[in-house]
């Protein structure tokens, strides 16, 4: 008998060890909200301007505040991984390139969704802000019509795929080259649009994407697109485009990775009164979180968890409202 609970009572030490083990690199990284580190990711250009210049807007200008904000993106990003082998020196030359499945990326994006739209909502709340998803701020036809139809405008391109090239030698037969498509990819049934604001790099992001690249990484036209155009036909006072950038690691494994998470807030410029103002629409204000890929799907373990997306999307949500209602970081 004390032998069987002896037994016992190291099957449940041993079982309680396995649990301890199992959080994945995301979830064990994200489990504490106050060491979740975000950055600030729009152009500094007219943060502090009085009379509407700039990207950004100078929030001290806002008056209201905002208080109806639309989510009007929300989805998952895998801007594809590659490699190459060979070269001149060697003769020969191979390239491969790959990305999440569509169906893979589907059942990701509806969990992080799921995790976190509640956690974002609440945040918002919290600085008197009301953060809408389309089965709300699309409350008459004629704005339902107008969603769907809108053609968002941009001076940038947008990747729609990628390509690895590696040259074996010097003519142009001897030339390896693999490509993919990009992953843009929306929770099913939730009525998103997958709205484009950045380029992530293929294999790994930037840190920034806006902050350090200031006026070479912004453009007037998805400003004004996104920040104004959208905004009076929503009847809302700004928009919110969020995205997660997942990895898929390995070609032949099921390993996947979260890589970065933006949160971008646009409205209209409080100061440009006519047509003719080059800056109808601003960033408000862009958070992001950036980290190495952190593994939340193992192909080793078969597991796969969104748990704590949803304090991500807060310290996110709370970098943007902090900045919007009082211009502290």
């Amino acid at each position: 008998m004390k032998k069987q609970l002896f037994m016992i009572s190291v099957c449940a030490l041993f079982t309680i060890n396995m649990t301890a083990q199992k959080a994945l690199p995301f979830t064990a990284k994200t489990a504490d909200k106050s060491k979740i580190k975000i950055s600030q990711d729009f152009p500094t250009e007219g943060r502090n301007s009085k009379n509407g210049a700039g990207y950004s807007a100078n929030v001290e200008l806002l008056n209201p505040k905002p208080k109806k904000i639309a989510l009007v993106s929300f989805y998952l990003y895998d801007p594809a991984m590659g490699k190459s082998s060979g070269g001149a020196y060697a003769g020969t030359a191979s390239t491969s390139c790959w990305r999440t499945p569509d169906s893979k990326g589907q059942e990701h994006i509806n969990g992080f969704y799921n995790e976190s739209i509640e956690a974002m909502k609440a945040e918002f709340q919290k600085y008197g802000m009301e953060l809408l998803t389309p089965e709300e701020f699309l409350d008459t036809d004629e704005k339902a019509d107008f969603y769907y139809g809108f053609n968002q405008e941009t001076a940038k391109k947008e990747k729609n795929d990628v390509t690895v090239r590696k040259a074996a030698g010097t003519t142009i037969t001897s030339v390896a080259e693999s490509s993919v498509s990009t992953l843009k990819i929306s929770p099913a049934g939730k009525g998103f649009r997958a709205f484009f604001v950045a380029n992530e790099n293929m294999n790994e992001s930037a840190t920034l994407l806006f902050k350090s690249a200031g006026i070479m990484g912004a453009n007037r036209k998805m400003t004004s697109s996104l920040g104004y155009e959208l905004c009076v036909g929503l009847e809302v006072d700004a928009v919110i485009v969020c995205y997660i950038v997942t990895r898929k690691l390995k070609m032949y494994k099921d390993n996947y990775a979260v890589n970065a998470v933006s949160m971008y807030m646009f409205g209209p410029n409080p100061i440009a009164n006519n047509e003719d103002d080059k800056n109808r629409g601003q960033f408000y204000c862009a958070t992001r979180f950036f980290t190495k890929p952190l593994l939340f799907e193992s192909d080793k373990t078969k597991q796969v968890s969104y748990d704590n997306m949803d304090n991500v999307f807060t310290v996110l949500s709370e970098g943007i409202c902090n900045w919007v209602i009082n211009k502290k970081k």
